[in-house]
């Protein structure tokens, strides 16, 4: 049996001496008087004694997890971030290795590196030992997220569609006072699987009662595997955007002010040339934002919302150049009494471009519902509303007599569920279904899709 020697105060062995001495332990008397120290608050004895195991036996878990518990409570947060990281990797079951996850988190917090003990607290949901605890380490983690100054989120989608590509249900192109005509293989639908990845992250810069001022960045990328059996490359469809973004709120005497500006850019892919020569080219547009957003509270349960923006796209194609566009919204959420949410907009966008193409006018309404309990083992969401689209000057051969006009009805569901989940990322399922009706039959279409995703609890 190992023993060790050091100086320890006599009074915690119950003599009535206050001096210090030195007395022989086995390291099993030194760990049980290590953790009687730190439950009796006496972090610094506790430290000194785990320490000194720690000198003959470098990988003890339980010294490891005292000083995970102590040096933090003595000023020294990086040493119980390390003492605690230890104690995870020997931890031998599921509940030290919870116990050690939740230690080393609290360290990283205390430290003020919340998105280290974000990741601690996710390892610690994985070997949660109850719902209880699992419930405690949830809400721990959602207010170490509110005192993060950085906000970070990831996402991922894998949707089957009828649709990827936004094509004309059939090949036949016929538009008023234009001839008749084939559509490419691109333009028409095409079926296949198609894959988002999100990335945004945020930095609070500034933050009081009154005003919060934040600096993100964002990135959304698409990937497309067609399955229909056609001479088209799937690289046809990958698309890229990339925004950096500045956010200020201000809260006012009822609700609050927004101001946002933004800075994109999106790639994509045009395939050009006949079809057995096909060529794709890589393309892209900038864009600039700016924008404002009002909401009031017209008592606690409802909120309006109004907003207003301004987007100039630049596109490096000479044949499409700039489009400026102005957007206004406006739209209301309602709590109800079982506390579920109703939530209605309208928003009307006016696009003027270099290209009468891309010069219209469209008017969205649309509504959602979503139930505050689940149902069952699943939480739920469903939405849906009409857009009409007009074009004054659309022009294909020749110009489109009356110019192009869309119609579109679309609707979605949101399925979550929540009793499923690792490291506090849960899977849900997103509906999609959308059908177009244009003189212009090009964008005659219907899209049906169902996406796999994963969002985090906090």
């Amino acid at each position: 049996m190992k023993h060790i020697c050091f100086s320890i105060a006599l009074a915690l062995l119950g003599a009535s001496a206050t001096a210090q001495t030195t007395v022989d332990l086995s390291i099993d008397q030194a760990r049980n008087i290590a953790t009687q120290a730190l439950l009796s608050d006496d972090p610094a004895l506790a430290l000194q004694i785990a320490e000194a195991i720690l000198t003959q036996v470098p990988d003890d878990r339980t010294a490891l997890i005292v000083v995970a518990a102590a040096a933090p409570q003595l000023g020294d947060p990086a040493r119980g971030r390390a003492a605690g990281a230890r104690a995870f990797a020997v931890s031998q079951s599921d509940a030290q290795k919870y116990e050690a996850a939740r230690l080393t988190a609290l360290a990283a917090a205390n430290d003020q590196r919340y998105t280290l003990a974000t990741f601690w607290l996710r390892r610690a949901l994985t070997v949660a030992p109850n719902e209880q605890e699992r419930n405690r380490t949830l809400r721990d983690a959602r207010g170490v997220t509110r005192l993060n100054p950085w906000s970070t989120s990831l996402s991922f989608s894998l949707a089957p569609s009828n649709n990827v590509n936004g094509g004309a249900e059939d090949e036949a192109s016929t538009a008023p006072g234009n001839p008749t005509g084939t559509l490419s293989a691109d333009a028409q639908a095409i079926a296949g699987w198609r894959a988002v990845l999100a990335f945004n992250t945020s930095y609070r810069m500034h933050q009081s009662r009154e005003s919060r001022t934040t600096v993100g960045a964002q990135y959304r990328g698409t990937r497309v595997r067609i399955t229909d059996d056609i001479a088209v490359p799937d690289e046809a469809f990958t698309t890229d955007y990339y925004e950096l973004a500045l956010r200020h709120e201000r809260a006012l005497e009822n609700g609050t002010l927004t101001l946002r500006a933004a800075r994109g850019l999106y790639e994509y892919r045009d395939l050009r040339g006949p079809s057995d020569a096909q060529v794709l080219n890589d393309e892209y547009y900038d864009i600039w934002r700016l924008g404002v957003d009002r909401q009031v509270s017209l008592n606690a349960q409802t909120v309006l919302s109004f907003s207003v923006g301004r987007e100039w796209l630049d596109y490096r194609n000479a044949g499409i150049g700039e489009v400026n566009r102005l957007t206004f919204g406006t739209g209301f959420v309602h709590q109800l009494a079982s506390r579920d949410r109703v939530s209605a907009n309208i928003t009307v966008v006016d696009s003027t471009g270099d290209s009468v193409n891309y010069t219209s006018q469209d008017l969205t309404l649309s509504g959602s519902y979503r139930w505050a309990e689940p149902l069952g083992p699943i939480t739920l969401g469903v939405g849906g509303g009409f857009r009409w689209s007009d074009y004054p000057d659309y022009n294909l051969l020749f110009a489109v007599t009356g110019g192009r006009q869309d119609r579109t009805v679309f609707a979605n569901a949101d399925i979550g569920f929540p009793e499923i989940s690792y490291a506090g990322f849960t899977p849900g399922l997103r509906i999609d279904a959308s059908r177009t009706d244009s003189n212009v039959s090009r964008f005659d279409r219907t899209t049906l899709s169902a996406s796999l995703t994963i969002s985090s609890q906090f």
